[in-house]
């Protein structure tokens, strides 16, 4: 019988909690779609500058149903001259908007390209954003966030410059030129959600525009000393928004409180991914000003105090809580610049499957420009450290890159080459959800090229026996420098088969494209630990890479590699009982080994040699 009661109670419990979950229909604090006619006028509030909350007129001038199934718009016309100089702004998403003291619903969409004084916008009505809530108000713990990447681990495994496109071509449309750049003019349209971001640089986004391009963001400039205030009201008509990174390089896409009811909250009156139920932390915000423009004005806005957690994300508004928030991942850089300064800077950046690696990718870079350049003579050399959250059945949590890197281009490609590899293909496995503990970078960069190019390559003879030492002259010039000769040695492998062999002098980059394409399954993960186990090999860009191959093929499976297999026995093991798990390889490495050296290296060469038992 007491097991029965306190059965009840929990299920009562739960019941309330449940109830008072939802925000609630209020008649006399809310306006019915029904109750809406053409020629009615009204009063929206948005911040124009600061945290100031300011009224605007506005007159209903007709009603879309169905804009959407299932989902009406209301068009008005701004009356007020606040309203007029901007019209609809990215930023004002939510604005709340009033007909005789009653909440009507909130500023959402518009038309691109407006005459003057045209000033028609959308408006969502607040019977849809108030349903937003019956989905529930707690955040999904298990949330980790939507892959939005077009992404294959797989090929990714190849390095930087075999991550695919985000967004294919389709139609003959390109990435770089999204729906957006079309005639559109006839078109209403979701207000853009702007991302004001530190140190904002075209290189950078030209990676991920295509993926601000589908989200309906819009990249902005904001002032690295965030806003002169930390805390702003939470309050209707407030900035509101994710602060996607926070510190010494900021981010942070936002919109307008539309309604607040104790700890709960409703704005934008549009999705923000629309990903559903969600865990993110949202911030308040301050508005610096602003910039009206031809095609659609903007405000500029930085992010103050974080007061509490997204937990909704859908068509007609995003919905939360004020109160305890989600953690951030935190990311040092530490830079040693080439007058011998040490700078240390840090930021923290959301917990997001796509959104984390975008934002700690172009944080780095950022933070490196600043104290840098963009493009110069330099040797860049990184000490990067990835440690994940401790979790049941993972072997291995940190993920280590020393490296050096020396162009005459911008140190931040060093950066993003150690970063984007592991960043993407840890948050976009398909294994189980991973969380980062942290993420350290530290950097030291002289303002010298030191690089060389591989020339030449030659041995003294051609016929070697097996065991036998083979001595190699690598020719090299380093930049602008005269030319050396670097003197490595491979020793040929006692079971070499006789005949025809390749001796391979690589670089680092050479080498990994060389090893993934000559054995593609040695770097097909199929769980979380073999890809960890992938992403920690590292080689160095100073080294030179010897390897003695042949062409006989070997076999990959469940990531091991086996050479010099009779036919049969490959046969039995690549079986079909094992497809997708092992795999031919075009060649078998019979022996490698490296010399070290003071420059970057750049290319590669190739011999071929003999081997033979008699030679002499």
């Amino acid at each position: 019988m007491k097991r029965v009661y306190l059965f009840a109670c929990v299920v009562f419990c739960f019941t309330v909690y449940h109830v008072q979950a939802q925000i609630a229909w209020d008649a006399e604090k809310f306006m019915p779609l029904s109750e809406v006619k053409p020629g009615m006028k009204g009063k929206g509030y948005t911040v124009f500058s600061g945290t100031t909350v300011e009224a605007f007129d506005f007159e209903v001038v007709s009603i879309y149903y169905d804009r959407f199934p299932g989902l009406h718009i209301v068009w008005a016309k701004g009356l007020s001259d606040n309203f007029k100089k901007t019209g609809s702004a990215g930023g004002m998403s939510g604005s709340p908007t009033y007909i005789n003291g009653r909440l009507m619903g909130a500023l959402s969409r518009s038309y691109r390209n407006q005459r003057e004084h045209a000033n028609l916008f959308g408006i969502t009505p607040i019977e849809f954003m108030v349903k937003v809530t019956e989905y529930g108000m707690q955040p999904n713990l298990s949330y980790h966030g939507t892959q939005l990447f077009n992404f294959d681990p797989a090929t990714a495994a190849a390095g930087i410059d075999a991550i695919p496109t985000l967004f294919p071509k389709r139609n003959n449309i390109s990435p770089q030129q999204p729906f957006d750049s079309f005639q559109t003019d006839g078109l209403s349209e979701q207000l853009t959600v702007p991302v004001a971001m530190t140190g904002i640089h075209s290189e950078a986004m030209r990676f991920y525009k295509p993926l601000f391009d589908k989200l309906n963001l819009m990249p902005l400039e904001a002032p690295g000393g965030g806003s002169p205030i930390k805390k702003s009201p939470v309050e209707q008509g407030q900035i509101v928004g994710i602060a996607y990174a926070r510190g010494d390089y900021t981010a942070f896409g936002y919109g307008t409180i539309t309604y607040i009811d104790g700890d709960q909250l409703l704005a934008y009156g549009h999705s923000r991914n629309g990903e559903g139920n969600v865990n993110l932390p949202i911030s308040g915000g301050y508005v610096h000003f602003i910039v009206p423009g031809r095609y659609r004005s903007s405000k500029i806005a930085s992010a103050t105090q974080i007061i509490g957690t997204l937990v909704q994300d859908r068509q007609a508004a995003i919905a939360g809580t004020t109160g305890p928030h989600p953690s951030y991942i935190p990311v040092t850089l530490n830079m040693e610049t080439a007058d011998g300064t040490l700078h240390r800077k840090s930021y923290e950046v959301i917990r997001h499957r796509s959104f984390t690696p975008t934002y700690v990718e172009v944080g780095a870079e950022s933070l490196v420009r600043a104290l840098a350049f963009f493009a110069a003579d330099h040797t860049l050399t990184i000490d990067a450290t990835l440690t994940l959250k401790e979790q049941p059945g993972l072997l291995s949590r940190e993920i280590v890159y020393k490296n050096v890197y020396s162009s005459g281009g911008s140190p931040a490609y060093g950066v993003t080459n150690v970063l984007r590899p592991p960043l993407l293909q840890l948050n976009n496995n398909s294994y189980t959800p991973i969380a980062f503990e942290k993420i350290a970078l530290n950097l030291k960069l002289e303002d010298k090229r030191r690089s060389a190019l591989i020339e030449r390559l030659w041995v003294d003879k051609q016929r070697y026996r097996p065991g036998e030492t083979v001595e190699v002259m690598v020719t090299l010039r380093p930049y602008l420098e005269n030319p050396i000769t670097q003197i490595g040695t491979i020793t040929i492998p006692n079971d070499a088969p006789d005949g025809l062999i390749t001796l391979l002098a690589m670089n680092a980059t050479t080498d990994k494209q060389w090893q993934r394409s000559r054995a593609p399954f040695n770097f097909r993960p199929k769980n979380i630990n073999q890809l960890v186990k992938i992403l920690q090999q590292s080689e160095s860009n100073t080294d030179i890479t010897f390897e003695l191959f042949v062409s006989q093929p070997g076999l990959t499976v469940q990531g091991e590699e086996f050479s010099n297999l009779p036919t049969s026995v490959m046969s039995v093991m690549n079986s079909a009982k094992q497809v997708g798990t092992s795999g031919y390889t075009r060649g078998s490495t019979l022996h490698r080994d490296k010399v070290s050296t003071s420059y970057v290296i750049f290319g590669s060469g190739a011999l071929e040699l003999v081997v033979d038992r008699n030679a002499r």
